[in-house]
């Protein structure tokens, strides 16, 4: 019983992913800037490029 309903939450989990558009805007607030290679890039293509 409690496995089936630890399978139901794990389904129903999101994760945030922000709009680029709005992750720009956030970090030229903090003054940091995208180089102009990453402009057309996804979020998610930047964490691949960037991973440590």
């Amino acid at each position: 019983m409690t496995s089936e309903i630890l399978k139901v939450k794990h389904q129903n989990t999101r994760t945030f992913i922000p709009k680029m558009s709005n992750f720009e805007t956030s970090s030229s607030y903090e003054g940091l800037y995208l180089k102009k290679e990453n402009t057309g890039k996804s979020i998610s293509d930047l964490k691949l490029k960037y991973a440590r």
